[in-house]
């Protein structure tokens, strides 16, 4: 059973690195985060992280670390930091299989059947590939879970309380307080759901115990932090970054009913089988550790929703907990069984539209202009569209297990063909941009006319801050001080009169070149 999980797991390893080599560094987030890694190379401070070269609060610094660290063995290289985030996917995949095997040992396949499971939501998947914190986050939620479990069952002692105080530090590290949010609600609804409950005393005691731990854990790093950096940066780290993402005023902030409308995208393939609904229905009542993935998976769900802020990659710890409840009622509603899910149809809806989408711009019928443009060559939204229909028929013929998940990750990869092989994976390679900014970062580089979040500044690898003037004087000052500059911005809204030397189009962005002493005789006041 355990080769099966590791094969699992090996399997989902390979598709992950596959996805990562098919398309380039998405801007904001996966751009932003490779500049706080270089510039932690840069720096070599452990404990103050910079976004070109300002202080920068906004996230723990574990995954940069960790980034760093393998910097060490294979040198400044983007695939292979790329690949970070999703090692901790795949170990989520199989610490799933390992905890479903710890709440069902009587169930010889449940270890097999989670970690297919977990790794065929294609929303898991895309994001596991992807360069951010939550599969940290994930890993920690799980393992925290596993150890709430076993003193659900009647473990005792101060060990079992510490490991869980690790873990809340493990997660702290990785994403901040909001570990809390994913593991609380277990602890607090412990008697809902575990066997052999500790007492009120004792949980207060252990739970003391374990946020003690974690403080210790996390303060290694947050006291000197906090010490010699500015009030601004302490009131960052300390307070915006929480307060502000629950009250609202940070980005991401969304409606309440966000998360919940988004749920057939979330749980898909899975979530739409109509056989697994009453068998995890029927589980969830009659099974304390399906109750307790029901209220892992319903709380994260209810909480992200009343907080303000929230993205859908918030609730990448609560597939886990899907995925569990979907193992279990495998096992009950039958593994293989075929047919009994709508995943084939809407397989088949949507690789019907990318074929006729690819067939239209190939006959002309549809104009590839403006944002529809990266949508070409033809041939390669009709491999996108011709791939789901292969998909389609195979949840018809496979048995369930193998039919869902083949779907979940098949059209997770179909989505990374289709930007490998079409003009997306163009329109967002900023190489014709980084070649102009390295060429200039000698003379000083600014931006102007648009949040800059340091999208270029780790493929160029700059040693300097892109300066950010704040309204024409400004650039006009920048401009004068620095004569052997380039200017660079949207096109349209950079306030100079002269046109641009060049125009690069990135992330859907116009930007135009600017040498410096052109600016300082014609920005527009």
């Amino acid at each position: 059973m355990r080769n099966s999980v590791l094969t699992v797991a090996a399997g989902f390893a390979a598709a992950l690195v596959a996805m990562v080599a098919m398309r380039p560094l998405l801007p904001i987030d996966e751009t932003r985060y490779l500049d706080v890694a270089w510039e932690l190379w840069l720096t070599g401070d452990l404990f103050h992280l910079t976004r070109n070269f300002d202080l920068y609060a906004h996230k723990p610094p574990l995954l940069f670390w960790l980034i760093n660290l393998v910097w060490q063995v294979t040198g400044v290289h983007e695939f292979a930091a790329r690949l970070v985030a999703p090692g901790f996917a795949v170990a989520s995949v199989y610490a799933a299989a390992r905890l479903a095997r710890r709440l069902w040992p009587d169930d010889a396949g449940i270890g097999t059947r989670a970690a297919l499971v977990l790794a065929g939501f294609s929303v898991f998947t895309l994001y596991g590939s992807a360069t951010m914190f939550d599969t940290m986050l994930s890993l920690a939620t799980i393992l925290g879970a596993g150890i709430l479990w076993r003193i659900g069952q009647g473990a005792r002692g101060a060990g079992i309380w510490a490991g869980f105080g690790l873990v809340l530090g493990f997660g702290v590290y990785a994403k901040g307080p909001v570990i809390f949010v994913h593991l609380m609600p277990l602890l607090l609804s412990m008697r809902f759901w575990a066997a052999d409950p500790p007492r009120r005393a004792q949980a207060l005691r252990g739970m003391a115990l374990s946020i003690a731990v974690g403080l210790a854990m996390v303060g290694l790093w947050l006291v000197p932090a906090l010490i010699s950096g500015t009030a601004a940066y302490r009131q960052e780290l300390l307070w915006t970054q929480s307060a502000a993402r629950v009250a609202g005023g940070l980005a991401h902030d969304r409606p309440v009913w966000f998360l919940a409308v988004l749920l057939p995208v979330l749980l898909f393939p899975w979530g739409w089988s109509w056989r697994l609904w009453p068998a995890i229905s029927r589980n969830v009542m009659q099974d304390r550790a399906c109750r307790m993935a029901a209220i892992w998976a319903a709380s994260g769900l209810v909480l992200f929703s009343l907080i303000s802020g929230k993205q859908a990659h918030y609730l990448m710890p609560e597939f886990a907990a899907a995925a569990l409840l979907v193992a279990r009622a495998l096992g009950v509603a039958g593994q293989g069984a075929r047919g009994g899910s709508a995943a084939p149809l809407v397989l088949l809806t949507t690789g019907v539209a990318g074929l006729g989408t690819g067939l239209g711009i190939a006959a002309g019928m549809i104009p590839a202009t403006g944002d529809l443009a990266v949508m070409t060559p033809a041939w390669a939204v009709a491999l996108f569209g011709a791939l789901c229909l292969v998909l389609a028929v195979l949840g018809w013929l496979l048995p369930a297990l193998a039919a869902h998940t083949v779907q979940g990750l098949g059209l997770a990869g179909a989505l990374y063909v289709l930007i490998a092989t079409s003009a997306l994976y163009g329109a967002y390679d900023p190489a014709p941009v980084i070649a102009r900014l390295k060429a200039a970062e000698t003379g000083g580089l600014a931006v102007s006319s648009m949040t800059y979040n340091a999208e270029f500044n780790f493929a160029a690898r700059l040693k300097r801050p892109v300066a950010t003037p704040a309204d024409p004087a400004a650039l006009r000052l920048w401009a004068d001080e620095n004569p052997g500059g380039l200017v660079f911005g949207p096109v349209g809204q950079v306030p100079v009169a002269t046109p641009p030397d060049a125009t690069v189009r990135y992330n859907r962005i116009t930007y135009g070149f600017w040498p410096a002493r052109i600016v300082a005789l014609s920005v527009r006041e």
